[in-house]
């Protein structure tokens, strides 16, 4: 970004204050409060949208919550092409007491606030470049949208892909510095049950539950060696499953009848959360004591991995305006989740991009360079219009 002199003009510095500055909290984190959700941001949205003369469908996903979708049609000189362009309103609760984080301030060139980052930078960035273009001859059919629940379920993006728009290149915004994502690792999270004998601690006897454990924890890191041994064809990283948290029903003196497993395992594009979970269960079952009673329960929550191929002529495009605008570009890879591998079903092609730094999302000093924003707009109003 230093090589790039960019006029950050009022009207996006004040698009984005005006986001933070409404809290939207997803209801479902811990730390939500019972009046929390994307409602308020939605209907900010939606009017602004709505002003501008764009067709806006609110897209309910759960009750009180909704999809905020804006489409503009092709220009009378715009190709065929249809760009996508999604960031979601949900945040992470405030790190501080009270309403300080909603509070945007601005210091050394970057906006200070919960949710600046992760995703309303971007969000942002890209109503901002949809209203400049939809005046443009050239400008692509599009849609903008606002979604719900990515801090959570997923839920706002999965139910999006229920709608009958089918894009070319659906773009994600998340915070990347402005690198673009072509590939990233998918996310299952589950538990192991691991069955034993409830006995009083006195006479000890039959099958203890904890003594598994260990066994199947073994057994957990033998599967990630095999994973390590597997090349990733996208410079990702070899899959892998991690342990996060142990639950059991014992007590002092009884024995617990069983203990619960958590994990959060990351996958590689290309395989499904039930191939994973099928060759971790032969894992244990052959790496462990004979009789040893488990299931692995059915994932929670999946997110699926992503790569779209870097030879699509679409996001060739893509980086070429972001090398002419930004003065760079170095498309690369994450291990995180993201809408992407959802929106992937529905588009030719789906990526990661945006303004910000990751380090600060969910933070107290959660940040983001209005320079970035600007130069973000700039790139997506780009993809929007034809060569």
């Amino acid at each position: 970004m230093n090589s790039v002199v960019v006029r950050i003009t009022p009207k996006i510095e004040q698009l984005l204050a005006d986001l933070v500055s409404i809290r939207s909290v997803n209801p479902a984190l811990r730390g939500a409060g019972p009046h929390d959700s994307e409602a308020q941001i939605g209907t900010y949205v939606a009017k602004l949208l709505r002003a501008c003369g764009v067709e806006v469908t609110l897209q309910e996903v759960l009750p009180g919550r909704h999809n905020v979708i804006g489409h503009a049609p092709r220009g009378r000189l715009g190709d065929e092409k249809v760009i996508l362009l999604s960031a979601h309103m949900d945040t992470y609760p405030p790190s501080l007491d009270g309403g300080a984080e909603y509070e945007p301030r601005i210091e050394s060139g970057s906006l200070f606030g919960r949710g600046s980052a992760d995703a309303k930078g971007s969000l942002a960035a890209m109503l901002a470049a949809f209203i400049t273009t939809l005046d443009s001859p050239y400008r692509r059919e599009s849609y903008v949208v606002a979604s719900v629940d990515e801090e959570y379920g997923l839920d706002g993006c999965r139910k999006l892909t229920s709608h009958h728009m089918r894009p070319h290149l659906a773009i994600t915004g998340e915070p990347t510095s402005l690198v673009p994502i072509y590939a990233q690792k998918g996310i299952v999270r589950t538990k192991i049950r691991v069955r034993g004998d409830e006995v009083h601690a006195a006479y000890p006897a039959g099958n203890n539950a904890m003594f598994a454990v260990g066994d199947v924890l073994n057994a957990i890191a033998t599967f990630n060696g095999d994973l390590a041994l597997e090349s990733s064809a996208c410079a990702l990283g070899p899959a892998t499953v991690t342990p996060t948290r142990i639950e059991s029903d014992g007590d002092m003196n009884k024995t617990t009848a069983e203990v619960c497993i958590w994990f959060d395992a990351r996958t590689l594009p290309g395989t499904s959360a039930d191939d994973l979970l099928q060759r971790l269960h032969l894992t244990v079952r052959d790496r462990s004591a004979t009789g040893l009673k488990f299931t692995i329960e059915p994932p929670f929550f999946v997110s699926p991995a992503n790569q779209c191929s870097t030879g699509d002529p679409l996001v060739k495009e893509f980086f070429r305006k972001i090398e002419a605008v930004a003065g760079h570009c170095s498309p690369d890879v994450f291990s995180y989740g993201s809408e992407a591998g959802v929106l992937s079903s529905i588009a030719t092609a789906s990526l990661v991009f945006g303004p910000g730094d990751a380090r600060y999302a969910h933070s107290p000093g959660e940040r983001v360079e209005l320079s970035e924003v600007a130069v973000a707009a700039e790139i997506y109003g780009q993809i929007l219009t034809s060569p």
